[in-house]
């Protein structure tokens, strides 16, 4: 089977306080792109104690995102912060062949 290797990635979950959510998602997207990381997405909603924040996170290095999310503790307005890791290797898709959806719901079920 063909495998494609990416990059490590991680989804992180946090809550930003609401007294000033945009100064400090701001600079929690600065950290981001300073380290050279790769932003693959960002989803914000309101949250219970002020604004959720899902980021998914790509970089050459795991060191990157481990330094990205020390970082980010030490920002002021971040409350706790969840990781997500995600997987470093992928199998290729198939060209012909249908998705079992038996298997994926079995995966599913476990993970």
């Amino acid at each position: 089977m063909k495998t494609t290797t990416l990059h490590p990635q991680k989804s992180l979950r946090f809550c930003v306080e609401a007294d000033a959510a945009l100064s400090t998602l701001e600079n929690a997207l600065a950290i981001v792109r300073r380290a050279g990381i790769e932003l693959g997405g960002l989803r914000i909603s309101p949250g219970e104690e002020g604004m959720d924040v899902w980021m998914r996170l790509s970089a050459p290095e795991e060191d990157l995102l481990t330094l990205c999310r020390q970082r980010l503790n030490n920002v002021v307005g971040v409350l706790a912060i969840r990781e997500f890791p995600r997987p470093a290797e992928a199998p290729a898709p198939a060209q012909s062949n249908p998705p079992d959806m038996r298997a994926m719901a079995a995966r599913l079920a476990t993970g």
